[in-house]
């Protein structure tokens, strides 16, 4: 919205108590007015056009974002203020930044630099980790919605966007092209991701004075977004990987604004440092314990999981060494809970279970025939069953999706063992294990990729429910093939995870997502149940939902394991922290009769948490060589048994026990 002048005749004087002294801007959006409020201080109000308003449910959106932008911490934005409507178009009143915009600052002054560019850098991304924690995504974060004020760097316009893109259905996204994301040019769900893509674009601008993408046309533009390579000529060395892995095309490979920021910061922590330097293809910054690397002379569990450290970080995640790998002896505090013991046959149940081609993207526990097994799903496309006892894979491999598997769940479908899988072609299918062939047709519905399916009983019926990048939760009959009522909507971005449960009598789904919230849905109604649980650091990458002294809770994770009451809706005591890096997923279950969840994280490692007590049981079951995507929970012969898939391509069991070693041989005897 270039330009400033002052009030025309068919400029309305005053909306509602402020008296209006001039035009800011005007845009395809609306128009901007400077105004005053009754006691003089000055404010911005930003009306939508006419034609905008037209849309009857236009207005009840934009109030909607705006109330919840209301909720945002004031620092590094524009604070909202007030909301109504004018002559029946919606208006915002936001506070009033004096100052000139990043772009017109760059064409006047040249490039940003030095530690300049480095303060602006990490106020518009601290900005945006508080938008992203409000369940706000942006949508338009670019050079002209940077305002370089009295008091430093301020973000502006939050959430608007969002509310006239579902308006303007003929005309394309709404945004400026060379910032947006290539998710938005292909019509899919654009969540918290999208405004980090538009935000390493804006400081590529700020830097060099160019567009990271750049073109004579706008079509020429948006090929190079969604096909080309940025243009980070004139970028600080230090800056490059960063930004690059901010603008890899994939959104679920890019790295959150809280662990770019942490990575901006370096993070600076007691006992950490930051390695220098980042891995070149996009690393966004590796923290090991100073000192815990000269002198260890454990062997190869320190080697494998150190590689699978330096693995995350040129894969683009933020990861720290454990602690514990300091110690000469790997050996961590209190109790041992898992150990690699021996099978009858010979077979170690810590030894990997490989053959995928690719990363294993989820697992899931259960029974087939009488034997426990795990099921995982990987970024080869097919779904592998493995027997426990046996140490291999039973069976041949699962194959029908087009493109990586990302959730399995296991259960009952009329009276048949089935495996539910979701995955990056976005359908849900059903597999009958026993057979070993696809039940019905696909479910198709989601508008792109399936992140998360559950299978569970409803009324006496199967139900699945599933979560994707669309942003809704959906219900399926699996046995009639079809869907089941319309899609659960009200996540902003990536719907991450789904699970299965009860609270108070009714069935419910509940969810997690980009925009850090866990929602609990009503599967009866059709709708949200209560308020959405807040608190989360960025994206709550997995739920799960459990019993702990008899009531109904939902285990999350972001950046660490959170505890939920499901019937009060508030989290239970201290988040679980330890993992370093973001928990990938989490799994409820009993272990010698006590509530307890297992969690697989960024940082390669498996935890076990006490829920009663509130804390890690023993050292982080490490082995792997990569970040852990998915855990799973079950019983072995009587004893609680953990399963783990990895971005190394390999599945893991591990035995779950409160005190003491595991009894070794007797292990999977039963």
């Amino acid at each position: 919205m270039p330009g400033r002048r002052p009030l025309e005749p068919g400029d309305p004087e005053r909306i509602g108590d402020h008296l209006l002294i001039g035009v800011l801007g005007e845009g395809g959006q609306g128009i901007v007015y400077r105004a005053r409020t009754p006691t003089g201080t000055p404010v911005a109000i930003k009306v939508l056009h006419a034609r905008t308003a037209a849309d009857p449910g236009a207005g009840r959106r934009l109030l909607r974002e705006a109330e919840i932008a209301r909720r945002i911490a004031p620092f590094c934005t524009a604070r909202v203020l007030d909301m109504g409507v004018f002559r029946g178009r919606p208006y915002i009143v936001s506070e009033y930044i004096p100052g000139i915009a990043l772009d017109a600052l760059v064409a006047r002054d040249g490039p940003r630099a030095g530690s300049g560019l480095h303060r602006l850098a990490v106020a518009t991304l601290t900005s945006l980790a508080a938008i992203h924690r409000a369940g706000v995504v942006h949508h338009d974060v670019k050079p002209g919605n940077v305002i370089l004020g009295p008091e430093g760097p301020v973000v502006i316009d939050f959430g608007i966007s969002r509310v006239l893109e579902q308006v303007s259905t003929r005309s394309g996204p709404v945004g400026t092209p060379a910032y947006m994301a290539p998710e938005r040019f292909e019509r899919r769900p654009a969540g918290p991701a999208a405004d980090v893509f538009g935000w390493a674009a804006t400081m590529v601008f700020a830097a060099t004075g160019h567009p990271a993408f750049r073109g004579p046309s706008l079509p020429a533009v948006m090929h190079a977004i969604v096909v080309g390579e940025p243009d980070l000529d004139g970028v600080a060395e230090e800056l490059r990987p960063l930004l690059a892995a901010c603008l890899d095309k994939r959104p679920g490979e890019r790295p959150g604004a809280a662990v770019v920021l942490r990575h901006l910061t370096h993070d600076y922590r007691p006992g950490l440092s930051v390695l220098p330097g980042l891995v070149p293809g996009g690393s966004v910054g590796v923290s090991v314990p100073v000192g815990s690397v000269s002198g260890v002379t454990s062997g190869r569990r320190r080697r494998v999981l150190l590689g699978g450290l330096i693995a995350l970080a040129a894969a683009g995640v933020g990861v720290a060494v454990p602690s514990w790998l300091s110690r000469p002896d790997g050996a961590g505090s209190g109790t041992v809970v898992g150990t690699n013991s021996t099978a009858p046959s010979g077979n170690v149940p810590g030894t990997p279970l490989t053959g995928y081609v690719g990363g294993v993207l989820s697992v899931a526990f259960g029974r087939l025939n009488g034997a426990a097994v795990a099921v995982s799903g990987g970024g080869d496309g097919t779904v592998r069953v493995w027997d426990l006892t046996a140490g291999k894979q039973t069976g041949t491999s699962l194959s029908g999706h087009a493109g990586g598997v990302l959730s399995v769940a296991f259960g009952q479908v009329n009276g048949v063992t089935v495996v539910v899988s979701g995955g990056d072609d976005g359908t849900v299918r059903v597999w009958d294990l026993a057979a070993g062939r696809q039940l019905g047709a696909p479910l198709g519905g989601h508008a792109g990729v399936v992140r998360s399916v559950a299978l569970g009983q409803v009324g006496g019926k199967a139900v699945v429910v599933s979560g994707g990048d669309d942003g809704t939760v959906g219900v399926w009959d699996p046995v009639a093939g079809r869907r089941v009522g319309l899609p659960l909507s009200g996540h902003v971005g990536v719907v991450r995870s789904v699970a299965l449960g009860q609270v108070g009598g009714k069935a419910v789904a509940v969810s997690g997502g980009d925009d850090g919230t866990v929602r609990v849905w009503d599967l009866a109604a059709g709708r949200q149940l209560g308020e959405s649980l807040v608190g989360h650091v960025g994206t709550v990458w997995s739920v799960a939902v459990g019993q702990m002294d008899g009531r109904a809770v939902a285990v999350s994770g972001d950046s660490a394991v959170r505890v939920w009451d499901l019937a009060r809706g508030r989290q239970l005591g201290a988040p679980l922290a330890g993992h370093a890096g973001s928990v990938r997923s989490v799994a409820v279950g009993q272990a010698e009769g006590r509530a307890v969840v297992v969690s697989g994280g960024g940082d390669g490692t498996v935890r076990v948490w006490d829920l009663a007590a509130g804390r890690q049981l023993g050292a982080p079951l490490a082995g792997h060589a990569g970040s852990v995507r998915s855990v799973a929970l079950g019983q072995v012969g009587g004893r609680a048994v953990a399963v783990s898939g990895d971005d190394d391509g390999t599945v893991r069991a591990w035995s779950i026990t409160m005190s003491g070693r595991s009894p070794g041989p007797r292990l999977f005897s039963g």
